[in-house]
């Protein structure tokens, strides 16, 4: 046996391992809706940009990016299915969603308020007008909730599936304050006559559970079911951000990048209250659902 091919096999089963670890990511950002649509203006794009910067630094070889026209509903389902498709064992992925957010009626029966979280693609309507638009275009928890599930098949438990949801479901006070951008909307996406109703299979409901052959996962949400999601402005990069992309890229660049999911969630919260945002800088706090309370989540795919 040679010298070189001694040592080649001696670097792979030291390092190897490292390196057959592949990060993927999902980035979607919408800032501009059609007008037409309903829905107003916010600054998701400059969240994507940011994303996409810092999950390049930390070795991210896939990122997919969509942003505004590109981030319909097909175009979203197309892109998961992607990542879907190109994850192997032991993959890191990220899924990231900065755009306005809407509850809306149950139609699985799964939900106990009798209402289903939707997020809003660029080409979903705010308002549900019978036979004309039912919420084809709406992305709801049900949908993305199978897409991560058969994420974390693919991933395995040495993978992680990592999501970030910069939207909100709730508020619209201050909604016309000048300066002020709020990411969702209080008004439930339904016929006019619809009452929600507690659902009669809560048994179908997508909860994150840990399991052996699954990839641990951690979901980060902007804020609390009954908070508002308000935007942060950043006098240094002059621009709006998401509090929560802000905040995780800020905690992330200080070198906070292996964490449990409740650390990342107090840290996270931490910082979103450090933000000077005026009146609005303690009305709202993440919101974390994970499979694994005690499971560190990283971010840089060589940790």
């Amino acid at each position: 046996m040679t010298f070189f091919r001694l040592f080649c096999i001696c670097w792979l089963s030291v390092y190897g391992c490292c390196y057959a670890r592949t990060g993927r990511a999902l980035i979607v950002a919408i800032s501009e809706y059609p007008a037409e649509n309903g829905w107003e203006r916010i600054h998701g794009d400059n969240d994507g940009a940011m994303m996409a910067e810092l999950l390049g630094r930390n070795h991210y070889s896939q990122i997919i990016r969509l942003r505004n026209e590109e981030a319909t509903k097909k175009a979203i389902s197309q892109a998961l299915k992607q990542l879907y498709e190109c994850t192997n064992p032991g993959d890191y992925v990220f899924l990231h969603f900065s755009c306005h957010g809407q509850q809306m009626m149950d139609l699985s029966g799964d939900e106990e308020d009798g209402l289903d979280e939707a997020l809003i693609p660029y080409d979903a309507l705010f308002w549900y007008l019978p036979e004309m638009y039912e919420g084809e275009n709406h992305l709801c928890d049900d949908e993305l909730g199978e897409w991560i599930d058969r994420l974390r098949y693919k991933a395995g438990r040495k993978g992680q599936v990592f999501v970030l949801l910069d939207a909100c479901h709730s508020g619209t006070a201050n909604r016309y304050t000048a300066d002020v951008y709020i990411r969702g909307t209080n008004k439930i996406f339904a016929p006019e006559d619809y009452r929600p109703q507690p659902g009669k299979h809560l048994e179908r409901s997508l909860k994150l559970k840990s399991a052996e052959n699954k990839a641990p996962t951690l979901v980060l949400s902007a804020c609390k079911a009954e908070e508002t999601n308000y935007e942060y402005y950043s006098r240094k990069s002059r621009c709006h951000y998401g509090k929560l992309t802000y905040s995780f890229v800020r905690l992330v660049e200080q070198g906070n990048d292996a964490l449990t999911a409740e650390a990342w969630c107090e840290a996270v919260d931490e910082t979103m209250q450090q933000l000077p945002s005026g009146r609005f800088s303690k009305s709202q706090h993440p919101y974390m659902e994970c499979s694994d309370s005690e499971e560190q989540f990283v971010v840089s795919v060589f940790h």
